[in-house]
């Protein structure tokens, strides 16, 4: 029996505690009265190197890690590995600060050499507080993992609990029980936002942007509910619907004799699909559509997740026709001097440097350096989250292509988009262009 609880206790793989002897340690903190912080971390791209290089690999990475890990000296031993790609850490007073688990993140994902290939950890943090977040092991522990569920989704990589979190979680899950259904029962719908070109202000196209009309919680947008779809595996059913709702709206558009381009956003498991070129060729040719009429909009963050690969499909489908754009430029960690690299046609700054473009010099600055060194490669600008004339006029002056925005139109409904065109050619396009 004392074999077999040692066996449970501690990691075959890496050798230290298991989620088991986490619990009990808790508890035991707890009933000693303890202030203690709990560290969980998670390795995100654990599965990408598992499916590419090998479990083997894998394994030697969580290895590496945990011998990392065990250097330190805060801890004191109460080291864990929770199973699959999460580590916990348990630190007993004094804490440490911000500083050092900004370190410590760092520290992680280093490069690491394996086997003769040198890989980079992808690592997420999350970090609470006993009694302050939760006064019972089983409760931490689950609230650890909401908060490491969040440090995924964020920018940042890092997530502090926060109290709501679990109503939050809630919210989540019931979202993602609901997901399979708003396709199902065509909860889901499209709509499109138009660009203009700013030296004329004709309509260049539309974005096709994703909603769902959820029965009791009303109408959601895509930032709540995309994330969600992408961590739990729904992203593949919702990109297929809504690539072939998009197509079949072009398809009546030009059969109306309105045919244009329309962007759909593509996600990294989009990308991840060895057969997403053909499905997208194949799609347009059934409906008699030109590749030209199709932009593929991938942020920044996606596109760097895997560059060779990202850069061979988009190849593939830029020879056909098809534009390809990258979205939301700035908010990564990647250069213009990286991304000219890969094949693209355009450049979207993010909306977040946009709105603060009369306000903030630092932001003013980078869009114009943007826009002079994506013009410099060849590609054409378009500035989003376009909401005051005061902004379009500075785009125009920095030489910016096109905009978007409410300004211009706020995204509408399928059946909307050939009125308001009709609407918009009637009335004076220079209504929206600076003085």
């Amino acid at each position: 029996m004392l074999t077999h609880l040692q066996r449970r206790q501690t990691d075959p793989l890496t050798g230290i505690g298991t989620h088991s002897l986490a619990n009990h340690e808790i508890h035991k903190l707890i009933a000693a009265d303890q202030t203690f912080l709990i560290i969980r971390l998670g390795i995100d791209n654990i599965n990408h190197i598992n499916k590419t290089l090998g479990e083997d690999i894998g394994d030697q990475l969580l290895v590496a890690l945990t011998r990392r890990l065990v250097r330190l000296h805060y801890h004191h031993g109460r080291l864990y590995r929770l199973g699959g790609n999460e580590f916990l850490l348990l630190v007993a007073p004094p804490f440490v600060d911000n500083t050092l688990l900004e370190r410590l993140k760092e520290q992680l994902s280093q490069p690491l050499k394996l086997s003769g290939t040198s890989l980079i950890p992808t690592i997420s943090m999350a970090v609470l507080q006993s009694p302050e977040d939760g006064k019972d092991a089983q409760q931490l522990l689950h609230r650890s993992s909401i908060a490491l569920i969040q440090a995924r989704h964020s920018r940042e990589g890092f997530h502090a609990y926060q109290s709501g979190l679990d109503h939050r979680h809630a919210r989540e899950k019931r979202l993602l029980s609901d997901l399979v259904n708003a396709v199902q029962d065509q909860q889901l719908r499209v709509v499109y936002q138009p660009k203009i070109r700013l030296d004329d202000g004709a309509v260049t196209g539309f974005e096709a942007l994703l909603q769902w009309q959820h029965p009791s919680l009303g109408l959601l947008y895509p930032d709540e509910f995309l994330p969600l779809a992408v961590h739990s595996g729904h992203m593949a059913l919702v990109g297929q619907w809504l690539i072939g709702q998009v197509m079949d709206h072009m398809a009546a558009w030009q059969a109306s004799g309105h045919a244009m381009q329309i962007a759909i956003n593509l996600s990294a498991i989009d990308l991840d699909d060895p057969q997403l070129a053909r499905r997208l060729l194949a799609g347009l040719h059934h409906r008699h559509i030109a590749p030209t009429q199709l932009m593929l909009e991938i942020t920044e963050q996606t596109m760097m997740l895997d560059p060779a690969s990202v850069a061979v499909l988009l190849e593939e489908l830029r020879k056909e026709g098809v534009t390809v754009a990258i979205d939301d430029f700035g908010t990564g960690y990647s250069s213009l001097t990286q991304l000219r690299r890969l094949p693209l046609d355009v450049l979207k700054i993010d909306k977040s440097f946009v709105m603060n473009l009369t306000k903030q010099r630092e932001d003013a600055t980078i869009v114009h350096s943007s826009i002079a060194l994506a013009h410099d490669f060849g590609l054409e600008v378009v500035a989003e989250g376009v909401e005051t004339p005061q902004q379009l006029a500075l785009l125009t002056k920095a030489g910016c292509d096109q905009a978007q925005g409410y300004l211009i139109a706020r995204p509408m409904d399928e059946d909307r988009v050939l009125d308001w065109l009709m609407e918009y050619r009637i009335s004076t396009p220079l209504n929206f262009m600076p003085s």
